[in-house]
């Protein structure tokens, strides 16, 4: 069995703050695919995306969207959450840009990754949102959703 196959996680972490950003972290491995990048944002954005997200997982929201930074060079990170089917099973489509370029770069210089990762189930999308809403207060920690390996 390949190490790869192993490997299923989404995460979202605080690695720097200053007095008025935090810079996350987006950390995705789905199987074969996986991808990294930082962007930046303040405190209530992430706040409202965990109360929105918890709304979501608990079924008063019938999707839910977040993005922060830009795919320009700078960083990006976006998360759109909805239903996959009448069971209501969730899928998220991430979407990934890396940052850090040079001020004159070329477009094509930007790596970018975009999946659609399956959460366990609304459980975990709900201890998602605590673990966001956790690092809006605190400005610090990870948030991990557990995700389901499909093939």
């Amino acid at each position: 069995m390949d190490d790869l196959d192993e490997q299923w996680e989404f995460s979202i972490e605080v690695v720097y703050v200053d007095d008025h950003l935090m810079q996350l972290q987006a950390l995705v491995k789905a199987g074969n695919w996986r991808g990294k990048a930082n962007a930046y944002d303040v405190r209530e954005d992430i706040a409202a995306f965990a109360s929105s997200l918890k709304r979501f997982a608990d079924g008063t929201e019938t999707a839910t969207e977040f993005s922060t930074g830009a795919e320009n060079g700078i960083g990006m990170i976006g998360l759109r959450f909805y239903r996959i089917d009448r069971s209501g099973h969730i899928a998220c489509h991430v979407r990934l840009a890396s940052g850090d370029m040079a001020t004159e770069h070329r477009t094509e210089q930007v790596s970018q990754l975009a999946i659609e990762i399956y959460a366990k189930d609304n459980w975990a999308v709900g201890r998602f949102a605590v673990q966001l809403a956790e690092i809006a207060h605190t400005q610090s920690g990870r948030a991990v959703l557990i995700i389901e390996r499909r093939v």
